[in-house]
């Protein structure tokens, strides 16, 4: 009979959870509140402390968001309203949707483990636009119980809310006059900061954990943070943040590093999204000033604001250059390796194989007649020789499509992992370095004839292993999500290659370091045949990453140009 598992948090609050009824060494704690949104486009505030015992059994509210086009998200809800919203929750908070859900081993929380167990924080994807700690994909009931039961390593796993889309990551000048304006903010901690409401948020749920993890049996000094995509690019943003230091020892990027999403700029790519909020609420018709269209933005009901990035005008949303939190062109430096964070101990980073498939409708030429658009936008002047020598250059609709889809791999997530991981070796020679490529396509999407391959995100049903997905996986399938789900944890135990080599049959499974020029031949690769097997570090070679490098050169000179140009009419 399962039991409802109760932790007085101090400086919070008492909770009640429930030990699963599938995995009973697991409880899980849903819902608890980290902090509260005071008011649209401000800082979050920590949650207030409560009084009685909080029921922690129901999923909390989420982050309001358009719907989504990627597979794994609309397999993953449960029903779409009929407001166009993903059903991850049954309730949308703008006030309320910075909760955080606790998968724990049951007995470490009567117990206490001794000494206090890892602890693993999950930070989703989406492009910054959708997802929801709700979604069933990042259950890790299974996750826990693996850890406990299986290889006798338990980890506590954290999933985290945080503000989506206009809600955490618009920005535009008018934003910025009006925070720079608002006396209630001190500006310290990040408080004045336009456009990264989001990043700020994950940051305070960091500190959630680094504060209270231990009631529930975690270390709070031995915390692995992990993310995919955007959760990924969060992670390379909160790594050479300063601020942002000392909240975690490990990291997992998944397929996603700060320049796979380039911060932009409030004055160009944020007002864009400013100029077209303002336009599908009909605000330019209404001769308003800057000032007054913002504040009839702020009085526009949630689920009304997010239906305008559902309009197709719209693609993913990105942190901001604020001068605050962000202060320069990510591309600038990432190659920094006096910016990361000292405090961290190990970084795993790894891919997809076929990563831009899933972007060519939106990114890249799905034909011939958009391929100059294409070329020009990812080929600098002077270097199109090299580029035809690298990748072809296609004769028909199906030849742009596919290459197209090879350079946003190699763009967009490829060469700024390799980039990352460079830097970050240079910053400490005694960092764990792992690497990983994930080249199986789930079988399910491949019977949806998408033709999608090992696509973006494809390894996330393999790393939580939820019940949702054991339904859908293959029985290879079901022997593939263990093997990564123990890697995963094992990293966040510190059990990497150099520590412990051939400990626990692992020598097969985690790689060693890679070396600041990835002259190590060893990476871990999840194969299209379900087995796991060590392959090449890098996927692109000499050739290939340095095209990248002179390429990130390029549009970052570019941007600069475009600065200097707007300052230059600015003082006209």
């Amino acid at each position: 009979m399962s039991t409802a598992p109760q932790i007085n948090i101090p400086n919070c609050g008492a909770v009640q959870g429930k030990q699963t009824e599938t995995q009973p060494t697991v409880a899980k704690f849903l819902n608890i509140p980290y902090a509260t949104v005071p008011e649209r486009w401000r800082p979050a505030v920590k949650a207030a402390p409560w009084s009685g015992v909080r029921d922690a059994t129901i999923q909390g509210p989420v982050c309001h968001q358009p719907s989504s086009e990627n597979p794994l998200v609309s397999m993953n809800s449960s029903a779409v309203d009929e407001d166009d919203e993903v059903e991850y929750s049954k309730v949308y908070s703008e006030e309320h949707c910075l909760n955080l859900n606790i998968f724990a081993p049951h007995d470490g929380l009567n117990s206490k483990f001794k000494p206090l167990i890892p602890v693993m924080v999950w930070i989703h994807g989406g492009g910054y636009k959708d997802g929801s700690n709700g979604m069933s994909l990042y259950d890790a009931t299974n996750m826990v119980a693996l850890s406990v039961k299986g290889i006798g390593r338990p980890v506590i796993v954290v999933t985290i809310n945080y503000r989506l889309n206009y809600f955490g990551f618009l920005s535009s000048a008018e934003l910025v006059q009006d925070i720079q304006s608002d006396k209630r903010l001190s500006g310290k901690n990040g408080e004045k900061s336009v456009g990264n409401w989001g990043l700020l948020d994950q940051k305070i749920a960091l500190e959630w954990v680094r504060d209270h993890i231990e009631a529930f049996g975690g270390n709070p000094k031995d915390v692995t943070v992990f993310g995919e995509s955007a959760g990924a690019a969060s992670i390379g943003y909160h790594l050479a943040i300063p601020t942002h230091h000392g909240l975690f020892q490990r990291a997992i990027l998944q397929s996603g590093a700060a320049t796979t999403m380039i911060a932009g700029r409030p004055d160009m790519e944020g007002q864009r999204y400013f100029n077209n909020l303002c336009q599908h609420f009909k605000l330019n018709e209404s001769g308003l000033t800057g000032a007054q269209k913002l504040e009839q933005l702020k009085k526009i009901p949630a689920k009304d604001l997010v239906k305008a990035a559902n309009n197709g005008k719209v693609g993913m949303f990105i942190p901001t250059i604020d001068n605050v939190l962000i202060r320069s062109d990510p591309r600038g430096w990432v190659h920094d390796s006096a910016r990361y964070d000292p405090n961290v101990k190990a970084v795993m980073l790894g891919d997809c194989r076929d990563e831009g498939r899933m972007f060519v409708p939106t990114l890249g030429a799905k034909n011939l007649k958009r391929w100059p658009r294409f070329f020009a936008r990812n080929c600098p002047p002077g270097l199109e020789k090299e580029f035809e020598a690298i990748y072809g250059i296609p004769k028909t609709d199906a030849e742009a499509a596919s290459i197209s889809a090879i350079v946003l791999s190699d763009s967009v997530f490829l060469y700024p992992i390799h980039a990352t991981s460079r830097a970050l070796l240079a910053s400490q020679p005694q960092l764990e370095m792992s690497r990983f490529h994930f080249d199986h396509p789930l079988q399910v999407v491949e019977e949806m004839e998408l033709g999608l391959g090992a696509h973006h995100a494809a390894e996330l049903p393999f790393v939580f292993g939820s019940d949702a997905y054991q339904e859908l996986f293959s029985d290879a399938e079901k022997e593939l999500s263990l093997r990564v789900m123990e890697v995963w944890i094992l990293f966040a135990w510190g059990e990497t290659s150099r520590q412990h080599g051939l400990k626990h049959g692992q020598n097969s499974l985690l790689p060693s370091d890679v070396g600041v020029g990835g002259q190590r031949k060893e990476a871990v690769v999840f194969t299209e045949e379900c087995t796991v097997e060590k392959k090449l570090v890098e996927r692109l070679d000499a050739r290939t990453l340095a095209f990248w490098r002179q390429s990130e050169s390029w549009a970052k000179a570019k941007r600069e140009e475009q600065n200097k140009q707007r300052q230059g009419q600015a003082k006209l």
